[in-house]
């Protein structure tokens, strides 16, 4: 079996990120301490944060963006095009997506061609 490289700093960033998010709707400002921490750990180890936990983390506050709780979202149309707009509540920072039916906003990661081996 072959080991990955960086497996208790994953772990850790879970951790960090399970916590921020239980804790966001009572107490933002630790719950952005918990997210900075898990931008840091993975600068520090030169990880990379999966897609759906870097979409969560605000930006600017490092809060956990939490729909009704902590952040709200929309949806807008700009040139025939649908955009998912997260805004935080703490510090205003907005994160739009695209959002269009007939196009594929994946992430390049979360395509089912840019898997070239499964280790368990």
């Amino acid at each position: 079996m072959r080991k990955v490289h960086g497996n208790d700093s994953f772990q850790r960033m879970n951790f960090l990120y399970q916590i921020s998010k239980q804790i966001a709707p009572k107490y933002p400002v630790l719950s952005a301490y918990y997210g900075n921490l898990v931008i840091n750990v993975a600068k520090k180890m030169v990880l990379k944060i999966h897609p759906d936990m870097k979409r969560q983390i605000c930006k600017k506050c490092r809060c956990i963006l939490i729909d009704g709780e902590t952040a709200k979202i929309k949806i807008k149309r700009k040139n025939k095009s649908k955009y998912i707009v997260w805004t935080c509540d703490i510090c205003g920072m907005k994160k739009s997506y695209p959002a269009d039916e007939n196009k594929d906003h994946r992430v390049w990661s979360e395509k089912p061609e840019s898997v070239v081996e499964v280790i368990h």
